[in-house]
């Protein structure tokens, strides 16, 4: 016999955490922006209903299935022998760094929504401090807001590129989606790639044609990018932000 746990036993947790959910997004203005202490800042950035830490493994194989080594990646040969007509210098796609005589085997990424005005906000409040500028420049520094949502995936290992970072850009258009819990789908128009150091960011942008709706409970990005896969739900209620659904 199936036992069944009681309504009364399941809600309060759910409502614990869904006023967990709710707290955080309303903790945003105590104090408001742009007084926020850096702790905020680093919270909406990397952990809060707009910014999820993920970890996953890593599996470098070519389309025959043969395993990829570090050699595969532009740049990374110690060899002083290059091919004919290559260019000098090391990896076309720049900024890989310091070659690498083993392949990752897993990475630890940073999904979130780069179009929503609480990351926005936290962006030029890093940016502002970091570079010590006028609070003048806060403004500019958020900047307007996008006709797109964009899901932003930090963290990645610059030898995912090692086609270039035009095929990581194609890859992630063809491979991203978006998928509310009520069963719509939205497919991404474009994706960006860039480069920092040893990693890179890959933007997918998302049309906002027909918006998303707190209605629809969660939406969940999911993306395969052939070397790793992630998929993310998001809570839409807890997304509100100044009395807006902000993505």
């Amino acid at each position: 016999m199936v036992r069944r746990t009681p309504l009364i036993q399941v809600l309060p947790p759910l409502l614990a955490l869904l006023c967990a959910y709710l707290a955080s997004a309303q903790d945003l203005n105590k104090p408001p922006f742009p007084e926020w202490r850096d702790s905020t800042v680093l919270r909406v950035l990397t952990d809060s209903p707009w910014s999820k830490r993920v970890n996953v493994p890593l599996q470098w194989t070519r389309r025959d299935e043969q395993p990829i080594t570090y050699k595969d990646v532009p740049g990374a040969d110690r060899s002083p022998a290059r091919t004919p007509g290559a260019p000098v210098g090391g990896s076309p796609i720049g900024g890989i760094g310091v070659p690498r005589s083993k392949l990752p085997s897993e990475a630890s990424l940073i999904i979130r929504w780069a179009s929503a005005l609480p990351v926005r906000q936290a962006v030029a409040l890093y940016k502002q401090r970091d570079a010590k500028l006028e609070p003048s420049k806060i403004n500019e520094l958020v900047g307007v807001p996008s006709p797109d949502y964009i899901v932003e995936i930090r963290g990645v290992p610059a030898e995912i590129a090692h086609s270039g970072a035009e095929s990581v850009e194609l890859i992630a258009r063809q491979g991203s989606l978006l998928t509310t819990r009520t069963g719509r789908t939205i497919r991404p128009s474009r994706a960006t790639v860039s480069i920092q150091g040893t990693t890179l960011t890959i933007q997918v942008h998302f049309p906002r044609a027909d918006p998303l709706r707190k209605e629809e409970h969660s939406v969940e990005f999911s993306g395969n990018f052939q070397i790793f896969e992630v998929k993310q739900t998001f809570r839409l209620a807890a997304m509100t932000y100044l009395g807006h659904l902000e993505l």
